[in-house]
């Protein structure tokens, strides 16, 4: 990803396209709270809130790993892979909820599993 990432006095960030820092300890901390409902079963409100969040995140994310993987050769394996990833986390932001606890818990656990994604795949992308 072309994101700019920044470490300093413990403190992770990266810039999006757009300049705006992103501190990567918020965004983390988002991850381990969606990641960590199954051991406390949420109800569906906290379960939008994180949906929210993390749909944000990627919002932010996205852009960056779109124009880093788009400098790769396209015919390339390694262009098609991440591609394709990216790809997914676009329709996985666009899924939902769904009405129930079960769906949106599953929805959940993917958005930060995805989100975590592109936080891991920062600057690999040349």
């Amino acid at each position: 990803m072309t994101t700019d990432r920044r470490v300093s006095a413990g403190e992770a960030t990266a810039t999006d396209l757009n300049g705006n820092d992103l501190d990567l300890d918020t965004v983390r901390y988002t991850i381990s709270r969606a990641r960590g409902q199954s051991s406390v079963p949420l109800h569906y409100a906290e379960l939008t809130e994180l949906e929210t969040e993390l749909c944000g995140y990627i919002g932010r994310l996205l852009p960056a790993a779109k124009k880093a993987v788009d400098k790769l050769w396209h015919g390339g394996i390694a262009w098609h892979q991440r591609i394709s990833r990216l790809d997914g986390i676009e329709r996985q932001v666009g899924q939902g909820l769904g009405t129930g606890v079960l769906s949106a818990h599953v929805q959940v656990q993917q958005l930060a599993k995805d989100c975590q994604w592109l936080i891991d795949h920062q600057g690999q992308q040349q």
